[in-house]
């Protein structure tokens, strides 16, 4: 009975379903679908999302690296459109004609006069802590960008580190930033990595 009602609960709460969608003789099965342009598409995973394009029908799922990270908790992707250009994923922005998105949902994006620009974690960050990452940051210099942890900007120059341990020190002459060697460490443990989740995890032999 107590399974029952937890099943119930689920339903009456939104949880995800797995639907199929049918147009102009064409199916498709999977989460979101979504039909124009006499097409139809859907996402693969819950958390994936579909637009209608001015010509079509795209759909995009976030790599696995998000559901292993975030379980069921993962965020839900988004679509953008600008002038015809579509991209989906997460903290998308536009400028002008151009629009990207990060493809996790630590990345982050900033439109400069010279277009958009997205940068995500590389995935072994996501070997080193099981919890939320430290939200990364962009800095700008004349249009251009560097994105990351403990940004610098000075005299024209500009630097990021590429983990959230990592850090940039501004000299006279340049600024260098420095992150920490591998292996990646869950607290103070090496990793144990879950081959069908976490492939991009070294194995624990290669940490010792």
């Amino acid at each position: 009975m107590t399974w029952l009602l937890a099943v119930a609960l689920l339903f009456q709460l939104g949880a995800p379903r797995k639907d199929c969608l049918r147009t102009n003789g064409k199916t498709a099965c999977g989460y979101n679908c979504l039909q124009a342009h006499g097409d139809v598409a859907c996402a693969a995973t819950s958390t994936g999302v579909c637009v209608a394009t001015s010509l079509s029908v795209m759909c995009w799922d976030p790599p696995p690296i998000v559901k292993a990270h975030y379980k069921n908790a993962a965020p839900q992707a988004e679509c953008m459109c600008r002038q015809g250009a579509c991209a989906c994923g997460y903290r998308c922005t536009g400028h002008g004609d151009t629009v990207r998105c990060a493809s996790t949902p630590d990345g982050v994006c900033l439109g400069t006069s010279h277009g958009v620009t997205c940068w995500d974690p590389e995935p072994t960050t996501y070997c080193a802590s099981q919890e939320p990452l430290p939200r990364p940051a962009c800095v700008s210099v004349d249009g251009n960008v560097a994105c990351g942890y403990a940004c610098e900007a000075r005299n024209g120059q500009m630097a990021c580190a590429s983990t959230p341990a990592g850090r940039c020190t501004v000299y006279p002459e340049r600024i260098i930033c420095l992150d920490p060697e591998p292996p990646p460490m869950c607290g103070a443990e090496p990793c144990t990595p879950e081959p069908a989740e976490r492939t991009w995890c070294p194995p624990p032999s290669e940490l010792l």
